[in-house]
């Protein structure tokens, strides 16, 4: 007789069958979801585990000078990367060793690596060019440094300390900003131009990233090399700067700044040399500059940055491009060529200079308790630096034709040099310029006066220019009213050696004036070094080649003078024009001028005939 299952029974079975199906289902689904729905997504992050991809960073390009000598250049070097998802959820004591051995507080360190976080196996670069005893080390702690990588690298190599550094500029770690404006081939622990050349051209120099795809065991080292996507190398960068020129004009300013009486050796400013016949930068020196290895060496950067920042001297600022200033008597030809081109008065006309203008102005010989200049001309006026003469006869002219005078030069605007950061636009001032400036103030102080004008005309007034801008005004002279965009640039080579630019002179303005009035300029820009009381004539008035040019000093309230001087060479066909301003140095005649003379020296060779004899 068969045994029925009891109800009880049967009810426990079903049950039981419904709880394994239940089972079933969920481990039936919970693999059809691992293995289908987001099988793709594990594979993924298993690779992960297992492959790592390098991102191969190319050989930023050379930057060389006009003749072909190596300025900056890439060498191969150690860096030290990590791998945030490679590292143990525990990780401070690898976060300690680490710091330990590449000399970070774990602050540093942790800030490293979120600035850099991205992708979770994807490196983030900690330490560029560690010393080989750091990869030695971290070598011999390997299994205690889970997910931390040596990657061999291009680092930049600056060949020449602090030489151009503002035309050179220097590298930085990525901002947020910029990782916006640069796209998706940088990451946030990428190197980028911050100033010159290296931030102008950084799209151009940094090259094409590769890939390096590896496998690796648990402990994140390398099993083998899976795919090479090699990087491409940037382009060659070749400037119009003179490397030798460039040094004569640092060293001949930081060595002529230890003679002066006040505060020698503290003094800064800025030396510009040109060909005004084609635009070509030859030598920009900003004094003092900095030394951009040492800014990029991650260990030393922070506290050489700050040093810099401090620095009441203001080395990371370009004083060729960025600084305005007061012309002082530089200025003194663009009133000359308003005088004449407005018919106030001839170059030969002469001029009765008492000493003292309508309007209080003063001559220098008056101050020093000297006869007045007497009986003069335009060259006397130029050569001797009448400020009498320029402020009567600037008067005449009126301001409203001198402001147009002015920009007509270019000044108050971008002369057009293609370098980061961008160039000063300076004042050109105006009766609406001063009542737009002095709108606060009383109506009475927004007029524009008589005594303003005289100012103007001197080079003491309201205007403030670069050094630059005020080079390009002395071009327009000696080419007869042909202004030539700046340029640094001479030629850009893609890695195969594929010229992609070459620059060509171009021309940016032309200054409509009459044959007779350059004739007169550039005769009487002559007198400064040749008449009997030129005022550059200590300076520049044994050099065996015509020189035109004129000293200035810019009064600075409260303070010492700045000292200028703008000149070109040889003075009926220039090749090279040059100015300086020196900062509290003085005047013209005695701070500028000499280091003006050591650079002409250079360009003509009469250094080397110097040291021969």
């Amino acid at each position: 007789m068969t045994c029925m299952p009891d109800k009880e029974t049967e009810k426990r079975l079903v049950v039981l069958f419904l709880i394994v199906l239940a089972c079933v289902l969920v481990i039936v689904g919970r693999l059809w979801y691992l293995q289908l729905a987001r099988g793709e997504h594990y594979a993924r992050l298993a690779d992960g585990n297992r492959m790592r991809q390098l991102r191969l960073l190319p050989a930023r390009g050379e930057i060389r000078d006009r003749n072909g000598q190596v300025l900056v250049r890439s060498k191969s070097a150690f860096t030290v990367s990590v791998v945030p998802g490679g590292l143990p959820e525990n990780d401070a004591n690898v976060m300690e060793l680490l710091g330990s051995l590449l000399g970070l507080s774990p602050e540093e360190l942790a800030a490293a690596i979120e600035k850099g976080r991205g992708v979770p196996y994807e490196p983030v670069r900690i330490q560029r060019d560690v010393a080989a005893e750091t990869v030695i080390a971290i070598e011999e702690n390997r299994f205690d440094l889970p997910g931390i990588f040596i990657e061999e690298e291009p680092v930049r190599e600056y060949l020449h300390g602090s030489l151009a550094s503002h035309v050179l500029g220097y590298l930085g770690v990525i901002s947020a900003s910029e990782l916006q404006q640069y796209g998706t081939t940088y990451r946030g622990s990428d190197l980028i131009g911050k100033s010159g050349i290296e931030r102008t051209y950084e799209e151009l120099l940094r090259g094409e990233i590769g890939t390096l795809t590896l496998e690796v065991n648990a402990l994140s080292r390398p099993i083998r090399t899976v795919n090479v996507l090699e990087p491409v190398p940037g382009h060659n960068i070749t400037l119009t700067i003179d490397a030798h020129l460039q040094k004569v004009a640092e060293e001949a300013f930081l060595a002529h700044i230890q003679t002066l009486e006040d505060n020698p050796g503290t003094q800064t400013g800025a030396v510009l040399a040109m060909n005004p016949k084609t635009g070509e930068i030859l030598v920009m020196a900003s004094i003092p500059g900095y030394d951009p290895a040492v800014l990029n060496d991650q260990s030393k950067r922070n506290a050489y940055y700050s040093a810099l920042v401090a620095d009441s001297r203001l080395p990371l600022f370009n004083r060729a491009t960025q600084a305005l200033y007061g012309p002082g008597s530089t200025f003194k030809p663009v009133t000359a060529l308003a005088i004449l081109e407005e018919g106030v008065i001839g170059p030969k006309d002469r001029f009765n200079a008492t000493g003292v203008s309508q309007y209080g102005v003063r001559d220098w010989v008056i101050n020093m308790g000297l006869a007045p200049f007497g009986q003069i001309n335009l060259s006397d006026a130029l050569g001797m630096s009448s400020n009498h003469y320029f402020a009567d006869n600037g008067t005449k002219v009126g301001i409203d034709r001198l402001s147009a005078w002015m920009e007509e030069l270019g000044f108050g605007q971008p002369t057009g040099l293609n370098l980061y950061p961008p160039e000063a636009s300076g004042i050109v001032p105006s009766r609406e310029w001063k009542r737009s400036a002095f709108r606060d103030r009383p109506a009475s102080e927004q007029a524009w006066y008589p005594t303003d004008t005289e100012q103007i005309s001197i080079g003491q007034g309201f205007h403030q220019m670069t050094l630059l801008q005020l080079a390009q005004a002395y071009a327009a002279i000696a080419n007869r009213g042909t202004i030539y965009t700046p340029q640094i640039v001479k030629e850009i080579q893609a890695p195969d050696g594929t010229v992609v630019f070459r620059a060509e002179p171009q021309v940016s303005r032309q200054v409509e004036a009459k044959s007779s009035t350059w004739d007169a300029l550039l005769e009487a820009l002559r007198a400064p070094i040749t008449h009997p009381r030129g005022t550059a004539r200590n300076a520049m008035g044994d050099f065996p080649i015509p020189i035109a040019g004129k000293t200035g000093t810019w009064e600075v309230a409260g303070s010492i003078s700045n000292g200028l001087f703008v000149g070109f060479a040889p003075a009926d066909d220039p090749e090279i024009l040059v100015a300086v301003v020196v900062e509290k140095g003085g005047g013209g005649s005695s701070t500028a001028a000499p280091i003006a003379r050591k650079v002409l020296d250079a360009y003509f060779g009469l250094d080397k005939t110097e040291m021969e004899e």
